[in-house]
């Protein structure tokens, strides 16, 4: 099952000098794992962007775009005034017993009621992908997500989002600098140069 497919797109940003990227043809299928690649400023993030509805592309057209898409990035962008558990249940206010038993998955249970503004950037970002996955996506995409954890923090991250892979089934997109740091088994990898 097809759950993006694009056709000759290109992306300009008012005022840029030229194209982010153009002329890309890209179809991602269901429960694949995709690598986004390619040096700094190549448009990997604004592709990410686009792939999720967040950005509309200026040339070309996107034929098929999935219904949820969970992300996580870099910079967690949590609310700082709320709770954990508050940030984890503004996307889905009935998950509370989910968002507990991930948050105790990661080891983080006891930091349900911490303020997110308290939290390390490795909490942070874990916090952020768990809100992620309590959204049930169909394509979960992560641009440099779980760049700041440890080795034993990232091992157990991989390991909840390969237990909700298993259970829902859907697409990961991931870019990361540290190709020994990959979420899924053997991922498709699409380059921008």
């Amino acid at each position: 099952m097809i759950l993006f497919s694009a056709e000759n797109i290109g992306l300009t940003y008012p005022g840029s000098a030229g194209p982010i990227f153009n002329g890309l043809f890209l179809t991602i299928y269901k429960g694949e794992s995709l690598r986004l690649t390619g040096p700094s400023g190549a448009g990997k993030t604004s592709l990410m962007r686009l792939i999720a509805g967040l950005e509309q592309p200026t040339a070309g057209r996107v034929i098929t775009r999935p219904r949820q898409t969970g992300m996580a990035f870099a910079e967690p962008r949590l609310l700082p005034h709320l709770s954990v558990l508050e940030n984890l249940l503004l996307v889905t206010p009935n998950a509370h017993r989910k968002a507990m038993e991930m948050l105790a998955a990661l080891d983080m249970g006891a930091l349900h009621d911490a303020k997110a503004d308290s939290l390390s950037k490795g909490q942070a970002q874990r916090v952020a992908l768990i809100r992620a996955l309590l959204f049930r996506p169909e394509l979960l995409l992560l641009d440099e997500a779980l760049g700041g954890l440890d080795r034993l923090s990232w091992q157990a991250t991989r390991n909840l989002i390969q237990t909700q892979r298993d259970q829902d089934d859907f697409t990961v997109i991931e870019i990361t600098h540290d190709p020994t740091r990959l979420i899924g088994p053997a991922p498709r990898v699409f380059s921008l140069t």
